[in-house]
């Protein structure tokens, strides 16, 4: 689900930090605005597409607002819909916890969970509640002293150490209150985010997953929709209202704002608003940074994810346990593999790397009018080029590198063993305290990383990997693999490889928690003497990556300097401000109502119904209908949910709305501010947003709040959670039950 900034996403995507392309001006729907920036919208004519509260009911640095209803919730967005801390978000954000709090007797990721009262609210284990409490541009503190004639290091460095200054400052840890300075515009301006962090989240109701990941991956990004994807949980602070961990005398936290429902719905082209947590975007990025993701980065991954899916599908077919406990994970994994896919596919479809190409030529030739903006932004596009022509040297073997370096904990230990011998042979005042620190943590941690290890998935991966590296072409070989294996030819080599990969979850030093950690006790001599290839090869593998990491903070560092320039030329020659690139704070989009053609000789309406999920019944999943839900449908038993006609519920619907990862659970809500949707998706036509807006295709998938109420109430029996909401335009047979 595009909507999801799934830990997935945020450890393996961490590649992709080079890449994107340059809109300079907000076109139609394009746009995910900070909130103090609406004042520069255009308000006349937001209120006369149907905007009908002020802008301050939105955001108000000087009292309750929208913004305090709207809170991170793990990789996702939610708000609160009660003054005692009910919180909606989606399934699919809050599946991990349904999995963590699994086991094959109680499998509530398949089968929901339902908490009859408060007492029984199940614990989400590692949730918490982030709310926006400040938002403040720091650009002149962050900046100060840094000049053009400032190294690039220099700069990066700088900016470092006085961004962790500000935040340290305005963090109150006693209170809850954390404190992050954050780049905006590619390093035009700094902005300081304060937060308010709830430590205790409780899930109420959420429904099963044939309701709330209905359609599974088949319609995953796809249109038409027909997903229930949400789920009610509670925040909790400590008896004195300030955040706590769980405890069983903890009191519902009191937020200064939550949302009002509407049950009026929503009409096609009817002005809608989203407010949420996006993730991230890299719009404004350079024609070499779009071209290395497209052809290089983004394949890798791709590969890789593929495979490691295959790999965690294979170990859950014999055994139910691992099943429940991995399909958090390969959920997560698959959502991110079909974005990249998309993404790939709608870059080249449109020509993105050309077009900016194209923009680049026309700002080097805007510059080169003028012997001023020569001075000031001439050595920009070449500096970048340069940076990415050095980068591409080496990328498929530093794209492995970090990929073998990362093959799992065990590893990672692994790479520590040799540096921690040759360490303790130096006298004590000259030994590294880094290094001997994380080697303490690492070897506390061992016990944990070996009960949850999975050994076929290593040793299946560990293998993809060596032939991965057998593949690369002559100039980018990896020395640690070619000196084991290159002299090798065909099966001769694959063997070899499946041999040292088996060593590694079957060798009688590397199959138990206690073998792993009696290695960091010997000396150079008799880590020798073991003659385990495997441990030499772990360390080469990690002294490379770190080599990797070095030159890419170098590359950062460079890319860093010449960006910000970049983004102000193209902004000066087109006469315009550039809206900020999402980065996992509080944003503001809008947009209507409306359907799109998908292809040649088709057009996709906007809604979504009941008689739609009944439709794609096959009582297999993903599409497996609960029996009480065809129930329902066949006695025309909806209550107040239906639409008009009473022949239907209302399940999804589509808008302009500019989302993306991070926004999944975000409130839909209409010129009054009144909830009628949940954000959950994005279309597959609609994908490569990271790089791009795509206005004619690009579409918001949203769970219309009436399906949202008619699940949890006449489906799974939790209708007493609707006398906390304050809903608008209710039928009057809610308005009595509630």
């Amino acid at each position: 689900m595009t909507a999801t900034y799934s830990r997935a996403t945020a450890l393996l995507l961490s590649v992709l930090l080079f890449v994107s392309l340059i809109p300079l001006s907000a076109l139609g729907e394009e746009g995910m605005f900070l909130p103090n920036m609406l004042n520069e919208l255009p308000l006349k004519k937001l209120q006369q597409r149907g905007l009908k509260i002020p802008i301050t009911d939105i955001y108000n640095p000087n009292g309750p607002s929208i913004k305090d209803a709207v809170v991170i919730v793990d990789g996702g967005t939610g708000e609160f819909l009660s003054s005692e801390g009910l919180l909606l978000t989606n399934h699919h954000v809050a599946f991990d916890a349904l999995v963590a709090a699994s086991d094959p007797s109680k499998d509530y990721a398949t089968n929901g969970y339902f908490a009859h009262n408060r007492s029984e609210e199940l614990p989400a284990k590692g949730y918490t509640a982030q709310i926006t409490q400040e938002l403040r541009d720091v650009t002149a503190e962050v900046l100060a002293g840094i000049t053009d004639a400032t190294s690039p290091q220099d700069r990066a460095a700088a900016i470092t150490n006085k961004s962790r200054a500000i935040a340290a400052a305005a963090s109150k840890p006693a209170e809850g209150i954390t404190a992050n300075v954050l780049p905006l515009n590619e390093g035009l301006s700094y902005y300081l985010f304060t937060y308010l962090t709830l430590r205790d989240v409780r899930i109420i109701y959420a429904p099963p997953k044939s309701i709330g990941f209905f359609g599974g991956d088949p319609d995953n990004f796809e249109w038409p929709r027909h997903d229930g994807d949400f789920t009610f949980m509670r925040v909790y602070a400590g008896p004195d209202g300030k955040p706590a961990e769980y405890a069983a005398n903890n009191v519902p936290f009191k937020p200064k704002k939550f949302l009002s429902i509407s049950m009026g719905g929503v009409k096609e082209n009817e002005f809608v608003m989203v407010m949420g947590y996006p993730g991230s975007t890299r719009r404004y990025r350079e024609s070499y940074s779009v071209a290395y993701n497209q052809d290089v980065a983004m394949p890798f991954l791709i590969d890789v994810f593929n495979k490691q899916i295959e790999e965690l599908q294979n170990v859950g077919k014999t055994n139910r346990e691992l099943q429940i406990k991995l399909q958090s994970r390969i959920f997560e994994i698959s959502n991110t593999l079909k974005d990249l896919e998309g993404s790939v596919i709608a870059m080249r479809r449109e020509g993105i790397v050309d077009k900016k190409r194209a923009e680049e030529a026309a700002l080097a030739k805007w510059i080169n009018e003028n012997p001023d903006r020569q001075k000031k932004y001439g050595e920009g596009l070449p500096s970048l080029e340069k940076a990415y022509a050095e980068l591409t040297k080496t990328a498929q073997r530093d794209l492995l590198v970090q990929q073998f370096a990362s093959l799992s904990d065990v590893f990672q230990v692994l790479s520590l063993v040799n540096r921690v011998a040759a360490e303790k042979e130096k006298p004590q005042s000259d030994r590294n305290p880094n290094l001997m620190m994380t080697v303490l943590r690492a070897r506390g941690a061992v016990p944990e990383i070996f009960a949850d290890r999975n050994g076929a998935v290593e040793r299946n991966m560990f293998v993809f990997l060596l032939r991965k590296a057998a593949e690369l072409p002559a100039g980018q070989k990896i020395d640690a693999v070619e000196k084991r294996f290159g002299n090798l030819q065909g099966d001769a080599r694959i063997r070899a490889e499946e041999d040292f990969a088996r060593t590694f979850t079957e060798g009688k030093n590397f199959a138990t928690a206690e073998a792993v950690n009696a290695l960091f006790e010997k000396t150079p001599a008799q880590l020798k003497e073991l003659s385990e290839p495997l441990i030499d090869f772990a360390g080469e593998i990690g002294e490379l990556a770190a080599q990797v990491g070095a030159s890419q903070r170098a590359f950062n560092a460079t890319v860093s300097r010449w960006r910000p320039l970049l983004v102000q030329g193209m902004s000066e020659m087109h006469g315009s401000k550039p809206y900020p690139d999402a980065n996992r704070t509080l944003r503001f989009t809008y947009g209507d109502v409306k359907g799109y053609v998908p292809h040649d000789a088709a057009v996709y309406q906007p809604f979504t119904t009941l008689s739609g999920v009944i439709e794609k019944d096959t009582g297999r999943d993903p599409f497996d209908v609960p029996a009480k839900l065809k129930q329902l449908y066949r006695a025309r038993d909806f209550g107040p949910y239906a639409t008009p006609d009473g022949q239907n519920v209302a399940v999804d619907f589509l808008s302009t709305t500019d989302i993306i990862g991070g926004n999944s659970g975000s409130p839909v809500m209409n010129g009054r501010g009144e909830q009628v949707g949940i954000i959950f998706d994005g279309n597959y036509e609609g994908l490569g947003n990271d790089f791009f807006y795509n206005e004619a295709k690009g579409r918001a998938i949203a769970v219309d709040i009436r399906y949202v109420l008619f699940i949890a109430d006449k489906f799974g029996g939790a209708g007493y959670i609707l006398k906390e909401l304050d809903i608008k335009n209710a039928p009057a047979a809610l308005r009595r039950a509630a």
